[in-house]
């Protein structure tokens, strides 16, 4: 973005023309002419950052110790048992205690499950400018993002389940579902791009950088209010009280487990409650000092901030208007063929220039590189759902085992699942649950089973959660095909090993219903569903995904035989389905859409010729600078530029940290 500044010796300071990323400029040199009268906000916001980094990172010590910690369950008289029955059960009061116990470290983890997320939430809430990102499309709107997050874009053609006649209502509602949650999928797979990916993809979708560049009064005000709620919200977990009886009953309320993990598990967790009742508050308070400390410069930079905002996305607003717009020259083209007096060669030319149209838009439907990619769509989609198939019964499983209340949790039994075994299959289920869920209603929070896909090439989910020896998803490196191929292979088998293991223990197993009669029909239906997994289907329908989306990437990136892309191509359809709807329209029609686009224009140059004064106002009365607007094409396709060169407030605090810093 620095390009586009050109320094002057004249009256004029700098030039810059109206395109996105001038407010993220316009900010961070606003801080620095203010950044003396700032001390304090910005040194105790810093200390509240890297209370909460802290926080984020004992949260993920005791989930790893959690998840690692394999406990010394009892002898089993029959080593085949894995799924017991609920407490209502006939087990002795020792099996009982120890399930309890077990219950507990469950809870623990969830604890620390728990503050990760509310940790991640406050560092998000500190690091980001709320004004800045309002100007933003939410990530998974915009229509080209999520076709390019996914693998199956929005032109997929209809489900294969749809489209038969001997389907059953339910076999069709599944398809929906699973075709819902692959919508919601975006999440998780944005989580393992790098901050220049999600930049390429959602540059498209904003015209601020999100990141925090000047602070003030409001963000830091709401800042603190949802720092506080969050810090509430980890201290009324339910593991806090649990833990709380240690002292009291003199014993402890987690189960034996190998080595010193136990003891590990204990410490973590009082290193987080030292954070959550004394530091993370002593910081906010802090905060909240520097805050108020500030408050007639901070109150003065949140006016300004919003001064010469406005205009900026007024004028963006009118600039996206007229984009929508049929060309100005288009319009005059057809009106002049309307103008001629001799009718004849009137309805000739129209005729010609239909037919041109027309015949554009078949080419572009008919276009090879078009076709393959409808097809490869409707194949991926077709594969997606097959595999999703398969999976739904262990997603059901898994939630049962993870719930506890109608079956009792995973367990550890010697001579069948132990050791690191026992670890990959915890991780396997905690994956599961959450991909899953024929009914939105259901209150599961379902991604569809893309994440899982990901999983099996090796792309981390997120770089800071902590990866178990031998279970984690290593980050993709530079590898060769064959050894990527290979690895891929392997983690493929594997999980296909570990899904029929879950169905013979199953089938082998002595399963008891819950409370209710109705659900022991469900839980044996899905046990048996279980025991058909078919691995060899399941690892084929991958392969071939896989190969079709490697085909996908190469199908976009390539020119068809004229040299045009994928994306070129689009753009070609669109504007001829543009001129087919002016090609048919009358001679009022056109001489009315010439005005409209006329009031566009002057709309547009109107609120450019505002910009530009508040912009100059600003910037002579605040920043002691003079700075020129210089227009942009009415046709520019406004995107978000890579501004890196321009840093944030907490970006040094974060780079040694270890945190993704995204600009969008």
């Amino acid at each position: 973005m620095m390009k586009y500044f050109q320094q002057r010796n004249d009256n004029v300071d700098i030039e810059c023309p109206a395109y996105p990323g001038l407010i993220t400029l316009l900010d961070a040199a606003l801080y620095r002419t203010f950044e003396g009268q700032l001390t304090a906000t910005v040194s105790s916001a810093n200390a509240a950052l890297y209370a909460f980094l802290q926080l984020k990172n004992q949260s993920n010590e005791l989930l790893q110790a959690c998840r690692s910690a394999i406990p010394k369950m009892m002898t089993i008289s029959n080593a085949s048992v894995l799924l017991g029955t609920s407490s209502t059960g006939s087990r002795n009061h020792q099996e009982r205690q120890q399930q309890k116990l077990l219950n507990n470290l469950y809870t623990l983890e969830s604890f620390a499950v728990f503050c990760v997320d509310c940790s991640k939430e406050a560092i998000l809430q500190i690091t980001t400018d709320k004004l800045a990102s309002s100007a933003n499309l939410p990530a998974g709107e915009n229509a080209e993002t999520k076709s390019l997050l996914s693998s199956s874009s929005a032109l997929s053609m209809s489900s294969p389940l749809e489209g038969s006649s001997s389907s059953s209502s339910s076999d069709i509602d599944f398809a929906k579902a699973i075709r819902q949650s692959s919508k919601r999928s975006w999440e998780e797979v944005a989580v393992r791009l790098t901050a220049h990916q999600q930049h390429d993809i959602r540059k498209g979708d904003c015209w601020e950088s999100s990141k925090l560049y000047c602070p003030d009064y409001v963000w830091g005000h709401e800042t603190i209010l949802q720092c506080q709620r969050l810090v509430r919200s980890m201290v009324k977990h339910d593991a806090v009280p649990c833990m709380a009886l240690v002292p009291v009953l003199d014993k402890h309320v987690l189960p034996e487990c190998a080595g010193d993990a136990r003891e590990v598990i204990m410490h973590v967790f009082e290193s987080i409650m030292v954070l959550l009742k004394y530091d993370v508050p002593l910081r906010l308070q802090q905060f909240r000092k520097g805050i108020e400390s500030d408050a007639l410069v901070s109150k003065r930079l949140y006016l300004v901030k919003n001064e010469y905002r406005a205009p900026f996305r007024a004028f963006l607003e009118a600039h996206l208007h007229l984009q929508m717009a049929p060309r100005l020259e288009l319009v005059e083209e057809y009106i002049a063929i309307h103008q001629e007096t001799q009718e004849e060669v009137k309805f000739e030319m129209l005729k010609e220039k239909r037919r041109r149209v027309n015949q554009t838009i078949q080419d572009c439907l008919r276009n090879e590189h078009f076709v393959k990619a409808l097809v490869m769509e409707e194949k991926c989609e077709k594969l997606e759902i097959s595999m999703a198939a398969m999976l739904f019964p262990f997603c059901e499983l898994a939630r049962w085992l993870s719930d506890g209340n109608q079956i009792v949790g995973l367990v550890q039994v010697p001579g069948v699942l132990e050791g690191e075994d026992f670890l990959r299959m915890q991780e396997l289920l905690r994956t599961l649950k959450n991909l899953l869920c024929r009914k939105n209603e259901c209150g599961c929070s379902s991604t569809g089973i893309r994440p899982l896909l990901l999983d099996l090439q090796g792309i981390r989910r997120d770089p800071s959660l902590p990866q178990m020896n031998g279970i984690q998803v290593v980050e993709r490196i530079h590898l060769d095909e064959y050894s990527s191929m290979s690895l891929m292979e392997k983690r493929l088998s594997s999980l296909c090993s570990q899904l029929k293991q879950i169905g013979i223990l199953g089938t082998s197993n002595r399963f008891v219903a819950g409370k209710k009669d109705k659900d022991s029909s469900s839980h044996a239906a899905v046990i048996e569903a279980c025991t058909f997994f078919n691995g060899d289907a399941f690892s084929k329908s991958y392969r071939d995904w896989y190969n079709l989306c490697k085909r996908q990437q190469e199908t976009f990136s390539r020119p068809d035989g004229v040299g045009n892309t994928l994306v070129e191509l689009l753009k070609t359809m669109r504007q001829a389905e543009i001129e087919s709807s002016i090609a048919i329209s009358s001679w009022q029609d056109l001489s009315l859409a010439r005005e409209r686009i006329d009031m566009l224009r002057k709309d547009r140059q109107q609120k450019f010729d505002i910009l530009e004064e508040t912009i100059d106002d600003c910037c002579s009365r605040e920043m002691d600078c003079r700075l020129k607007l210089l227009p942009i094409n009415e046709y520019a396709v406004l995107s978000l530029p890579d501004i890196q060169s321009v840093a944030g407030i907490f970006d040094i605090g974060m780079e040694l940290a270890g945190e993704i810093i995204s600009i969008c």
